[in-house]
């Protein structure tokens, strides 16, 4: 179930979908597939990067730092989450579900679908089954190489052009995820697919109290 009090927006009707992605493929929030992530509840940090202007767009595209995903997902996510308390470290998120229209326009600025996926096709984001990550410990983020959404080459995960430490900081966050049941993207070293991802695309905004 969802963790909130507000009645989630219905599907955007106005919403334009070039092919292949068709209007009726896109499915408004349902309470009986998605979660959100209780920050409050769980060891997880909250850093949704698109509900502040700390990223690549220069400027706030979510309403609210909220964070949701697929029921199977939270799952495997809360798992990772355990796996990490295990090793001395906290998950970090940045990113999960993100709707289509969202999507759109982050494609427009960046234009490149190594980054991000072209809204033509959807992205995992999308459907709900990807989480962008890192890891926190002793009150601070985990030194990656680069921050989170850098676009250059250092951002791929086998990069030699950034520290040995960082190096295998990258190493351990993956083993983290994919024992938890995620695949990693080499192009982003922050980027994991739940195993699953044939989840319908979606383009719900979630809204915000007080």
């Amino acid at each position: 179930m969802l963790n909130c009090s507000e009645k989630p927006a219905t599907k955007n009707q106005n919403l334009k979908v070039s092919e292949p992605i068709k209007k009726a493929e896109i499915q408004s929030l349902n309470s009986e597939d998605f979660v959100e992530i209780d920050f409050k509840k769980v060891a997880i940090i909250n850093k949704m990067a698109y509900a502040t202007d700390s990223n690549f767009l220069h400027q706030k595209v979510y309403p609210c730092a909220r964070a949701f995903v697929r029921k199977e997902v939270y799952s495997a996510f809360i798992k990772a989450s355990e796996i990490a308390k295990t090793r001395g470290y906290s998950l970090i998120i940045y990113d999960a579900y993100r709707p289509i229209s969202i999507q759109r326009k982050m494609y427009e600025l960046v234009n490149n679908p190594n980054y991000v996926a072209h809204p033509d096709k959807g992205s995992k984001h999308n459907r709900g089954c990807a989480v962008d990550v890192g890891l926190w410990k002793a009150n601070q983020i985990v030194d990656m190489g680069t921050v989170f959404d850098d676009f250059s080459e250092k951002a791929n995960y086998h990069s030699k052009s950034i520290s040995k430490s960082a190096q295998e900081n990258r190493k351990i966050l993956r083993e983290i995820m994919t024992q938890a049941g995620f695949v990693p993207y080499d192009k982003e070293w922050w980027h994991f697919n739940y195993k699953k991802t044939d989840y319908p695309i979606s383009d719900f905004v979630w809204t915000c109290g007080d």
